[in-house]
């Protein structure tokens, strides 16, 4: 019975017991060396501890791998790749290793091998784990591409949308497709549309928690993969770049902007445009911290580009950037992201102010609220406008960090009834505020590609625009759109005052087509994607 009961255990836990052997063989290897380099050679004791660890680690996997968990492959590249693998999870067990003997030593003043010990036991527990989880599971699951996904639906935002329509595109052409992305929402399994197949890490943990969870789940869904597409630099791309390198996959970037200078937009560190900031990046806020931070974003986000296979950018002026970025011209691909014109709805004018509950000659902006789309300067504009129609009325709709400092500004110029903040509205309910619309104004000072912009042509309005980034490739000025300077108040008032007098201007505008509307359809946008993914 007793015999029966202990192997009935052993079955269950022989290979954590087999681990632990393995372990504890590589644990007399490490603690030997460590002995013999410090007190025989002579070695400070925080370097021998990295170097008998190394050794100790590399008989550990030879152990774990054949005997263990018995891995075997026949490729070389696999066993290679799983190698990598398996060295990641021992720096971090180095770097656990060595903070516990710190402390053990430097704070609590224990003897160093009994130090080793403690650490040891804590390092075993990290690396089974990590060992049957990232680096020697075994599975028949394979994974084509895994979209790499800053933020996706729930969450609501253009990259949002944009990773939503691919993903939802490939399962239905039964693509083998894994999802990672950061979430404000964590929806229950039951209710995930796309069930196991997406892994959210929330984004109200730390930032370094979150990176180092990001970057080992992906670690781990790439073992079995061919292509990851990052959607984005930074966030989604250093972990992309980091299990690329690792396993040696093809890796895609999206890049749709310079975020390191939005960032130093956003905390005040730079006053410079888009376009002064790539031939100086330097930011120049009072805290030592901030250019820190902003100088990294900068040094992470030209890292990633240039390890990519690939870039994808959704305009001719992105292009330029990233070339700016000393990636070769012939790793980046213009694809134009697409829009759904065919799905949206028109109301009169009347029927759609009544909707909205908002009277008079609109005036539209959709846009994020932060410092570069100069909103503040439309907002002080109001009063020289109102001279012009006194029905004028500014509508803003979008969310941001400057909301709080845009009230307060609406408050200061007593302009409570004459500009209205509706906040973020859902893409549902948009149709609504462009129908009411009866001019739409963007001043912003960098815009990638604006898809608002589209939206305006769609719904027949009259467009006022910066003459900024990719507005360049969607507003033929005098054509189907006017353009004027980025805070050009005189140039400002000049455009809105012709348009709003000039009818037959207004009617010109807003009949005149986009050229090649096509460029912007969803079934051109993939074609040309899945080319530079499948390549």
């Amino acid at each position: 019975m007793i015999y029966a009961s202990l192997l009935s255990l052993y079955k269950k836990y022989s290979q954590f017991l087999k681990y632990c052997v393995g372990g504890g063989t590589a644990f007399v290897v490490d603690f030997s060396l460590l002995y013999f380099l410090t007190d025989i050679i002579g070695i400070w004791y925080l370097w021998s501890a990295t170097l008998s660890f190394v050794i100790a680690a590399f008989v550990n996997y030879l152990i774990q791998k054949f005997w263990t968990f018995k891995v075997t492959h026949k490729k070389t590249n696999r066993i290679s790749k799983q190698f990598f693998a398996f060295l990641a999870v021992q720096i971090v067990g180095l770097f656990i290793n060595n903070t516990a003997i710190y402390a053990l030593v430097d704070q609590l003043d224990i003897y160093y091998l009994v130090a080793k010990i403690i650490a040891a036991a804590i390092v075993l527990i990290w690396n089974f784990w990590a060992s049957k989880k990232f680096v020697f599971h075994q599975t028949n699951e394979k994974s084509e591409m895994i979209l790499a996904a800053e933020i996706f639906p729930p969450d609501i935002g253009g990259p949002a949308t944009y990773t939503y329509r691919l993903a939802e595109y490939l399962l239905k052409r039964k693509y083998k497709l894994k999802i990672i992305c950061y979430s404000t929402v964590l929806p229950a399994q039951s209710k995930e549309e796309f069930g196991k197949r997406i892994t959210r890490i929330s984004s109200f943990i730390s930032l370094s928690v979150k990176y180092f969870l990001y970057f080992f789940k992906l670690l781990n869904m790439a073992l079995h993969t061919r292509v990851i597409y990052a959607q984005g630099p930074v966030a989604a791309g250093l972990p992309a770049m980091l299990a690329s390198i690792i396993l040696r996959k093809k890796l895609v970037i999206k890049v749709v902007g310079d975020y390191a200078w939005e960032q130093a937009q956003t905390l005040g560190a730079t006053r410079k445009s888009i376009d002064e900031w790539q031939k100086y990046p330097k930011s120049d806020a009072p805290r030592k911290s901030t250019n820190l931070k902003i100088k990294f974003l900068n040094f992470i986000e030209k890292t990633t580009v240039k390890k990519a296979a690939a870039i994808i950018v959704p305009s001719q002026y992105l292009k330029r950037i990233v070339m700016g970025w000393e990636v070769p011209e012939s790793k980046i691909k213009v694809i134009y992201n697409s829009v759904e014109f065919d799905k949206q709805k028109i109301l009169s004018k009347a029927e759609a102010q009544k909707k909205i509950g908002v009277q008079g000659d609109l005036i539209i902006m959709v846009a994020r609220l932060v410092p570069w789309k100069g909103i503040d300067f439309l907002i002080s504009l109001m009063p020289e406008l109102k001279k012009i129609n006194p029905n004028f009325k500014l509508l803003i709709l979008g969310s941001g960090k400057e909301e709080g400092n845009l009230k307060k500004l609406i408050v200061s110029l007593r302009l409570e009834k004459d500009v209205i903040m509706p906040g973020r509205i859902d893409n549902s309910e948009m149709f609504s505020y462009y129908s009411a619309a009866s001019i739409f104004v963007l001043n912003s000072s960098y815009e990638g590609l604006s898809h608002v912009i589209l939206d305006a042509m769609y719904y027949r309005l009259p467009i006022i625009v910066t003459d900024v980034g990719g507005n360049g490739e969607l507003i033929l000025d005098d054509y189907n759109g006017l353009l004027v300077g980025y805070n050009d108040k005189e140039g400002w008032l000049k455009a809105i005052n012709r348009l709003w007098f000039d009818k037959n201007l207004s009617k010109r505008l807003c009949s005149a087509p986009l050229v090649k509307m096509d460029i912007f359809s969803f079934e051109r946008m993939i074609k040309e994607t899945m080319k530079v993914l499948e390549c």
